[in-house]
């Protein structure tokens, strides 16, 4: 008997030891670096970082990062410092801030040149202490709460932690807070944010500003400040209006047809038989389901229709039945065109965007990409061109 191996590595690509259709999943690299230089032209004056926590939003910060630096990002955002320090193997010198603050031991972090966002008293003070431990200035951030009441430091705290850090051998990198409402541009609690933000930077004068992330761009110029953290608009599918930034996709799913049926009316598919054929049909069972971050309410549940639709050839097909743990069904009885096991559908790419799926799972773009799985092929295209 032959035993096949498959190897499944950090940033969940997998190495196939057999030629197996399964999802492909493409990146596409040119479009992530026109999108940073057109997020970066929107920025004004402003320097544009990255956030890269997630592993890239699920994208895989080895392929990721090196496209962004050469694009020009000199800083990037993480969330932990596990993920701090597998971003400094790859970027050696350019500014790491850890969002989820001083979580680990802060010698170590120095030892990397490793940022934490410190968002309490006790996180500002043990950092003061290591500064005097090792008599020098090491690089973090002081992040406050500006209303959105999850992480940072409270409004009373602002000016004690200002003086102590002036009497102190720590002077910050960066002062930092978080908009909750970007997305949605009208919204009061922005401008609330912002003038908040604006009292407390004048307790650390001379220290780099950043308030806006992706949302915070299109807000105005006057959340810009100095640095902005660039997220989900990097890859060209947000929830909210960017104008004329005129981003691009990056991210295409398509996956493989493994078998079409013919189903008489009456008949049901799936689980549950929540699908009733109403006409004599076609269908076609594809190779992804919930194992594979397909959530499972956009199938057919408690009476409700599937939501979701698929592309094949351009043409839009409904997705029907319940959704399984590795497979999918699509009616592709109105399809114009050849079917065949094998042939690739469109689940996410020009035709079925990310945003759009999203919004049918009553979800976020940030979370259809950080729930995509272990299963795909990953394919990073680097180029239109030949």
């Amino acid at each position: 008997m032959v035993t096949r191996t498959v190897i499944l590595t950090n940033n969940s690509q997998t190495t196939f030891s057999v030629n197996e259709l399964c999802p492909t999943l493409t990146i596409d690299l040119a479009a992530l670096s026109h999108n940073y230089k057109a997020l970066l032209k929107k920025s004004g004056v402003a320097k544009l970082a990255t956030v890269v926590k997630a592993d890239a939003y699920g994208l895989g910060i080895d392929n990721i990062v090196p496209v962004l630096e050469a694009a020009g990002c000199e800083c990037f955002f993480v969330a932990t410092g596990s993920e701090a320090n597998a971003l400094r193997q790859i970027t050696v010198d350019n500014d790491i801030y850890i969002m989820n603050g001083l979580t680990c031991d802060g010698e170590e972090l120095a030892d990397k040149k490793l940022a934490p966002c410190l968002a309490s008293a006790e996180e500002v003070s043990k950092w003061i202490m290591l500064c005097e431990e090792r008599n020098s200035n090491l690089p973090a951030a002081i992040h406050i709460d500006t209303g959105f009441n999850r992480l940072g430091i409270c409004p009373d705290d602002w000016p004690e932690i200002a003086n102590q850090i002036k009497a102190s051998l720590f002077t910050p990198q960066l002062i930092m807070s978080h908009l909750a409402c970007s997305e949605t541009k009208e919204h009061p609690k922005n401008r609330s944010q912002l003038e908040k933000f604006e009292a407390a930077r004048l307790l650390f004068p001379d220290v780099t500003a950043s308030l806006a992330n992706s949302g915070g761009i299109f807000l105005g110029n006057d959340f810009h400040f100095d640095l902005i953290r660039a997220g989900i608009g990097l890859y060209g599918s947000v929830e909210f209006n960017t104008g004329d930034a005129q981003l691009q996709n990056v991210l295409s799913l398509h996956v493989p047809i493994l078998q079409i049926r013919n189903v008489k009316k009456g008949e049901t598919v799936g689980y549950g038989c929540d699908f009733i054929a109403h006409r004599d049909s076609q269908v076609a069972v594809i190779g992804i389901g919930y194992a594979d971050g397909i959530f499972r309410h956009l199938g057919d549940l408690e009476d409700k229709p599937a939501s979701a639709n698929v592309a094949l050839e351009g043409q839009i097909l409904p997705l029907i039945g319940r959704i399984s743990m590795d497979l999918t069904t699509i009616d592709v009885t109105d399809f114009e065109g050849t079917l065949e096991k094998g042939k690739k559908v469109e689940l996410i790419g020009d035709n079925i965007k990310l945003a759009d799926v999203a919004q049918r799972a009553n979800s976020i773009s940030y979370e259809i990409l950080t729930r995509l799985g272990t299963r795909f092929k990953r394919y990073y295209k680097q180029s239109d061109k030949p």
